[in-house]
């Protein structure tokens, strides 16, 4: 290894190792400022809420999800769902309309040509008066507390939007159970980010936000492929606060195969660089705090630093594969591997590795405890510290090559 890329290794495993403790120690600081929830019978404080389900071609979710809504305890009054079909060509139009005659709370179905999500969140927003806004996707299922849970962190004026603790909604294949460790780990980053005011990102899946601000920005945009990504910076940038509530629980499905993962994955990460473009005023910049110092600048030094240690196993195990079989044509000799103590790699840089790893293992139990109430991760947690790894550059690096020729994604 040459001087330069010995100095970019440590720098970037320096880099990566600073910013999981820096998390962990934000948490350990903020932690007992967590809000208890208030007694479920004090309901006069609790706002209006309308909650939007865009669908398209959704005939096998659809019912679940909007059972889930009807089950949320919630004052009845003061909560409203709007069904956005977004010219589904299958019984989803059919299934929701069933829900319209609902007598627990109030259910509006609407139609229209398809236009993509961020037309179905406009046409609800035209449609409600609620001072609340939010939206399940329609393969999403919410706890009946969850409502409750998310309502209480808008007593903070400055809040214009809360996001929840999202899970895998009972995983079955091999890819669904990493994901559902990746998805802890998501839940401790989120909390984390929200007390340093810094999260760019609200997912789909029961994000709410003030009915108000949201009218004020112009709503939502198509955002290259990720409207909540867009409206999340969007909010920021005009100085507004996003909050979280991990306890909140939201479930949702997941891809099962590789094929459905990278195609999310793809989109995301595309539609992230994009919208880092559009927002790039906000990237180091102090006045937008921790999120233009610390949370952007992190997620951009993420993606080169998997990239630049993917590109690095790739070409240091394709140099030994060659290297070996050069030795083995010159000398016949096949290499045998050895167990012993002697030629285990006590490097600093693999020290930096199993440390890093170690603190990533502990922030997904933190993320298990904050979410679930449970004090050990899933059991898919090591083939996600030792799987997921090979795997996530992959998707990254035809996501930078979408955004550098300018290619685009598809939604699905």
């Amino acid at each position: 290894m040459s001087g330069i890329e010995m100095t970019v290794t440590y720098t970037l495993l320096f880099v990566a190792l600073y910013f999981e403790i820096f998390l962990l120690v934000s948490f350990l600081e903020k932690r007992t400022g967590r809000q208890v929830i208030r007694p479920k019978t004090q309901d006069a404080w609790l706002p209006s809420t309308c909650i939007v389900v865009p669908c398209f071609n959704e005939e096998a979710s659809i019912g679940s999800t909007l059972s889930s809504l009807l089950a949320l305890r919630y004052p009845a009054d003061k909560l409203e769902v709007i069904v956005i079909d977004d010219g589904s060509s299958d019984k989803t139009l059919a299934i929701a309309r069933t829900f319209e005659t609902s007598p627990q709370v109030r259910v509006r179905v609407f139609t229209k040509e398809n236009g993509g999500k961020h037309t179905a969140m406009n046409l609800a927003l035209a449609n409600t008066e609620a001072e609340l806004i939010g939206c399940l996707d329609a393969d999403s299922i919410v706890e009946a507390d969850a409502l409750t849970r998310i309502a209480q962190v808008f007593a903070d004026k400055k809040v214009a939007a809360v996001t929840p603790g999202l899970h895998v909604w009972k995983p079955r294949t091999f890819l669904q159970h990493i994901q559902n460790v990746e998805y802890r780990l998501a839940v401790f980053n989120r909390f984390v980010f929200a007390t340093l005011g810094a999260l760019y990102v609200t997912p789909g899946p029961f994000s709410i936000f003030r009915t108000s601000v949201v009218r004020e920005l112009g709503g939502w945009r198509h955002g290259h492929s990720t409207e909540d990504l867009e409206m999340a910076l969007r909010l920021q940038a005009a100085g507004h606060l996003i909050g979280n509530a991990p306890g909140a629980a939201v479930y949702t499905l997941t891809p099962e195969g590789l094929v459905g993962l990278f195609r999310q994955r793809i989109r995301w990460t595309y539609g992230f660089l994009r919208n880092a473009v559009d927002y790039r005023h906000m990237f180091m910049s102090r006045s937008h705090g921790n999120l233009g110092l610390i949370t952007l600048p992190a997620a951009l030094i993420s993606i080169v630093t998997a990239l630049y240690f993917f590109m690095r196993i790739v070409w240091e195990t394709v140099s030994a594969v060659l290297e070996t079989y050069a030795r083995v044509q010159l000398t016949g000799v096949f290499p045998q591997p050895s167990f012993e103590l002697f030629y285990v790699n006590t490097s600093a840089m693999w020290l930096l590795v199993v440390v890093a790893t170690s603190i990533i293992f502990g922030l997904i139990c933190v993320g298990s405890r904050i979410g679930t109430g449970r004090h050990f991760p899933p059991a898919a947690t090591p083939l996600f510290l030792f799987l997921y790894s090979f795997i996530t550059p992959v998707w990254l690096g035809i996501a930078v090559v979408r955004v550098m020729f300018k290619m685009g994604v598809n939604w699905r």
